[in-house]
């Protein structure tokens, strides 16, 4: 179940108790290693000011900005003044062609970074438009914030950052899954759609249509994953994909929830007679609730048929919420000290990478210095053989200067031909075409 936090304050009358409900255990966050490896000699030795101003600059004059330069702000961040900058930084990595070599270290310390000092809701849309900003979620960064969401009820971004999960296609961490399964049932039981405004409200708004000539038209085209937009659909096929990777009662249920939400009445209804069919299913009650509720004279057929069949299966008694606990509890029980070491492990392997590619930026950032200096000093050298050998070579010298001075002047004959044939140019005329 939840694990519960109490807070004993006790004051000279009486006692209050505030109960905070979480399923990570602090063991699981790795507070330690993590602020460990944030204070190794490469991040304290960063003033975060200048160094952002430093790479304003650069990014200013060259039109780039460097992967490991912004790891380093990243994982520095200690205060939440700077995630503006921050947030400025990412979105200057992506538009850059170093956006590729972006370190897992810096998505993971983003993500630490927002949880800690910044708004959700801002981590959210940073997470929800990779085009811009390129921030992924790692399976432990995934855990921390669906948990800070679940604890603090915010289900519907809860929703949101599952639904990311479900996109990534990858479900190979038990723990996520389970938080998502639980985040998209609470989103999805609780749904209420929004309200519509005034229509006379909307007419009264109407902004006068701009038409715009294009060139050519694009096909209408719904790829059914990254192009859902409505947040009760996708919430409903991230369920469906998530709970078909496992076998159990309370995930067939909740797949069946899935599908009724994504609106997949025809795989619906297979997955019900399957199911039906097996001797050890059981249909929680509020499946059925859910199903009735959302009848309607379109899908009133195929829903009909699904709620009749799971009608003659076994019932459980049980709440549907309480045995998706259960389930995300097992799911930690199974996989935490894995998580843990592997968290651990983790951020020594960053610390190593980074010092590495430090190391190698520095090098080719001396490379290219000597390479510039070498070709000025050329430069210079030539400039002085011309001084020394003029009147050896003088007459080469007048040769070049004489080819130079031709083009100029065919360069400049040119440009008053097309002058005068703009200025002399008469347009046609175009009459009526005779019926």
């Amino acid at each position: 179940m939840f694990r519960t936090l109490r807070y004993n304050f006790v004051p000279k009358y009486s006692a209050i108790i505030i109960s905070k409900q979480s399923f990570l255990t602090n063991e699981y966050k790795c507070i330690n290693a993590w602020s460990k490896q944030t204070t190794s000699p490469i991040l304290t030795k960063v003033n975060l000011n200048d160094f952002y101003t430093s790479l304003e600059q650069h990014y200013s004059s060259k039109g780039v900005v460097s992967a490991i330069d912004v790891d380093i702000f990243a994982n520095a961040v200690k205060d939440p003044l700077y995630l503006d900058e921050l947030k400025d930084l990412l979105h200057k990595l992506r538009l850059s062609a170093e956006t590729g070599n972006t370190l897992e270290s810096t998505h993971h310390a983003t993500v630490r970074n927002y949880l800690e000092f910044g708004n959700i809701n801002e981590l959210v849309e940073i997470l929800k438009d990779p085009l811009n900003y390129g921030i992924f979620l790692d399976f432990y960064a995934a855990n921390l914030l669906m948990d800070k969401l679940i604890t603090s009820q915010n289900y519907e971004l809860a929703a949101n950052v599952a639904s990311l999960i479900m996109l990534q296609e990858d479900y190979s961490n038990d723990i996520t899954c389970t938080l998502c399964q639980y985040a998209c049932y609470k989103f999805i039981s609780a749904y209420k759609p929004p309200l519509e405004e005034n229509k006379n409200e909307k007419e009264n708004n109407k902004v006068e249509e701009i038409k715009i000539r294009v060139k050519y038209l694009r096909n209408g085209y719904f790829d059914d994953h990254f192009d859902i937009k409505d947040i009760k659909l996708l919430t409903g096929k991230t369920l469906a994909w998530i709970s078909k990777q496992f076998q159990d009662n309370t995930s067939n249920n909740l797949q069946l929830l899935g599908l009724l939400y994504y609106k997949k009445f025809d795989k619906l209804l297979l997955l019900c007679d399957k199911l039906t069919g097996n001797t050890s299913f059981k249909v929680y009650k509020e499946v059925l609730n859910l199903m009735e509720a959302e009848l309607t004279e379109e899908s009133k057929e195929s829903l009909g048929k699904c709620i009749s069949l799971l009608n003659n299966a076994k019932m459980i008694e049980e709440k549907m919420e309480e045995s998706i606990k259960i389930m995300v509890e097992n799911a930690i029980n199974r996989s935490q000290t894995k998580d843990i070491a592997a968290q651990e492990q983790m951020f020594k392997n960053w610390e190593i990478i980074r010092e590495t590619r430090l190391q190698e930026q520095t090098k080719r950032l001396d490379r290219i210095r000597r390479i510039q200096s070498i070709e000025e000093k050329q430069k210079e050298l030539e400039k002085e053989e011309q001084k020394l050998w003029f009147f050896e070579n003088e007459e080469k010298i007048d040769l070049q200067i004489e080819e130079k001075e031709q083009l100029e002047d065919k360069r400049q004959v040119k440009s008053k031909v097309h002058d005068k044939s703009d200025e002399d140019y008469i347009p046609p005329e175009i009459l009526p075409q005779k019926k």
